[in-house]
């Protein structure tokens, strides 16, 4: 069975019960759920839909804590059988109060890299990996005032 059988049996039964499942897309955020669950009043949770033994990505899985640590519920589905029930626990959960865990298919942690103990300091590191290096004032000279405190090009400068 495919993704999308699994997917509009869902979005029939959520409109049977009285919500929405909106298809989520993104032009600049991958691994979204695949549907945004709405039932009255205010209950929003982000529902994934695979085929029947599909597994959530890695990417999918990091979304999927991303939206969670905010406090949104969300649902990793696989079977007909789990459409129902959870449903049942989105319309009946209660926003700011815990989602019940063991909704839907069982989702694997994400892994959390780390680093080799052995790599050296990364105190000396900025944010994109280089390394610092000592710059010479007289050399920025050339480009900024460095007497201005808003760091303008100077006039004489290089451009």
């Amino acid at each position: 069975m495919r993704e999308y059988v699994v997917e509009n049996e869902f979005v029939k039964a959520v409109r049977a019960a009285g919500g929405v499942a909106y298809k989520l897309t993104s032009q600049t955020a991958n691994g979204l759920p695949d549907r945004l669950v709405l039932f009255f009043p205010a209950k929003t949770a982000f529902v994934e839909l695979k085929a029947p033994g599909k597994q959530l990505r890695p990417l999918q899985r990091k979304r999927r804590y991303q939206l969670m640590k905010l406090g949104f519920p969300v649902i990793c589905i696989d079977r007909f059988s789990q459409i129902k029930p959870a449903i049942e626990v989105i319309k009946n959960w209660t926003p700011g109060t815990p989602f019940p865990e063991n909704i839907g298919a069982k989702v694997p942690e994400l892994d959390i890299a780390a680093l080799p103990h052995d790599q050296g300091n990364l105190d000396d590191m900025d944010d994109y990996g280089d390394t610092f290096e000592p710059e010479d004032p007289s050399v920025l000279a050339v480009f900024f005032d460095l007497d201005d405190p808003h760091g303008n090009r100077s006039s004489d400068g290089g451009g």
